[in-house]
């Protein structure tokens, strides 16, 4: 099973979510997608309504395709924003343990190098 590791880092918010949208979710259904994909948040600075809304929307389109999605080291300002908007329970299944130092990759910055992350 290949197991990715990405790390957002900066706004997830109106802002940028359109753009890493459109980039994770080719990523998603390319056909050397990977199995799981763990999103690192610990560097995510902002989020808000759209933000949340490209996390659960990479989560289904990641579950239609059989594979899974997982969110490590909420920050506080996402933890926030999921507590504002009352969806606890929408996140409450695919939170997962802290990806270790070392593995993650810049998903931001990857995507606007349009560069894609490694497997771990």
């Amino acid at each position: 099973m290949t197991d990715v590791h990405l790390r957002l880092e900066g706004e997830l918010t109106i802002y940028t979510a359109q753009d890493m949208r459109q980039r994770l979710l080719q990523a998603l259904s390319a056909a050397d997608a990977p199995d799981a994909l763990r999103l690192d948040l610990r560097a995510v600075t902002e989020a808000d309504t759209a933000g949340l809304q490209l996390l659960l929307a990479a989560r289904a389109h990641a579950r239609a395709r059989g594979r899974d999605v997982r969110f490590a080291g909420m920050a506080p300002s996402v933890e926030s924003a999921i507590q504002l908007l009352g969806l606890e329970q929408a996140f409450a299944d695919a939170r997962d343990d802290l990806a270790p130092d070392g593995i993650g990759a810049d998903l931001y910055a990857a995507a606007r190098a349009g560069a894609t992350a490694s497997a771990a």
